[in-house]
């Protein structure tokens, strides 16, 4: 009888066991059945190394990766010297008849040698934007470019001749020009990006940006002594930014002159003071404004750079100021008492209270 019962235990375990595996290979088969369309949207989601991986799994998936539509080259070696292979590998055998419509590159900056690194890095950056702009399957049909890294990009103004790119995001990236002619694009995100460019006045890094709709600009620094800063494409309707740096130095002198007369949203934060804005046009399309500022001298001179703005952005319905801008306006409440709000068409007030981030959106709405 204990012997049955043993040889019972036995098939038991055996007949789970079976189950398992069959379990398996249906789950394998069924993913082995998807169109390569689908496992080719569904690997576009991950990094470049993952996907090239995926070819030992299957037999049919052994060249999948050199199709992928979205390339993510994300820094996940020991090396950078391993990854500047990868890369260069990578492009090498990939299929240049297959259109890619966007190329995100992210660096993580763990090496110790510093100055190897970054060598490395510019070799990475810039030989992916030679892919880019040097292949024409992908120069007419890419659409987003995203470059998270601490490197030197000197082929920016090349990126004109894609006549599809229409969103691209540079953080921390510094740049031997601070013009972006680049007429396609529609969403523009600048980051920490540091700018080598001569004097000019006005300076209007955005003007080449003539379909411009959305420009997130945040702590970016500039190497020339900006005076009159002018924000101009004509179709901009979301502007989100903060103050910058120029010549080292924050200038309480310099000015932002806004000139899209269709803007909407206008979003200004920061642990600056504010930067006088001005305007030679009505804007008379602004819905929303938020402004988020965490250093305000308490002066009179932020008063009126405050109701300047105010009278600028007066057509907005929703507004949102933080408590530093409430305690000015309160400290100099004599100076308001014959004044009435510009904000005439009001119908949503928000005090802001909490910490707000000024890290690159994926994709911000108001």
């Amino acid at each position: 009888m204990k012997g049955d019962n043993f040889y019972r235990k036995e098939s038991s375990k055996e007949e789970k066991e079976n189950k398992g595996k069959d379990k398996e290979e249906k789950e394998e088969d069924r993913l082995t059945k998807l169109p390569d369309e689908i496992i080719l949207h569904i690997l576009s989601f991950v990094d470049a190394k993952t996907t090239v991986q995926t070819s030992v799994l299957n037999k049919r998936y052994r060249y999948l990766w050199a199709s992928l539509p979205v390339l993510n080259f994300v820094d996940s070696f020991d090396l950078p010297e391993i990854f500047n292979s990868f890369v260069r590998h990578f492009l090498a055998y990939r299929d240049t008849s297959i259109n890619i419509f966007n190329v995100n590159l992210e660096f993580l900056y763990s090496y110790e040698d510093e100055y190897f690194r970054d060598y490395m890095v510019d070799l990475i950056v810039n030989s992916t934007i030679e892919h880019v702009i040097g292949t024409p399957s992908v120069t007419t049909t890419i659409e987003g470019l995203t470059i998270d890294s601490y490197s030197l990009m000197s082929d920016l103004p090349k990126l004109s001749v894609c006549t599809s790119l229409t969103t691209l995001k540079l953080s921390n990236i510094s740049i031997d020009t601070a013009n972006f002619d680049i007429p396609t694009l529609k969403h523009l995100y600048l980051c920490y990006c540091q700018f080598d460019c001569e004097l000019e006045s006005p300076f209007d890094p955005f003007k080449g940006c003539i379909n411009l709709e959305s420009l997130y600009f945040h702590g970016c620094t500039y190497s020339a002594e900006i005076n009159t800063f002018k924000i101009s494409p004509s179709h901009l309707v979301d502007l989100n930014m903060s103050g910058f740096i120029s010549n080292g130095y924050f200038l309480s002198d310099s000015v932002f002159k806004l000139q899209s007369p269709r803007l909407k949203y206008f979003k200004y934060t920061g642990y600056d003071n504010l930067y006088p804005i001005l305007t030679e046009i009505n804007l008379l399309f602004v819905e929303k404004i938020y402004i988020d500022l965490r250093c305000l001298d308490n002066d009179t001179n932020s008063l009126y750079t405050l109701i300047e703005l105010f009278e600028i952005m007066q057509s907005a319905t929703s507004i949102s100021l933080s408590l530093e801008i409430i305690h000015v306006l309160s400290m100099f409440s004599y100076e308001l008492e014959d004044k009435c709000s510009p904000f005439t068409r009001m119908q949503n007030y928000e005090i802001i209270c909490d910490d707000s981030s000024s890290a690159m959106p994926r994709d911000e709405q108001y």
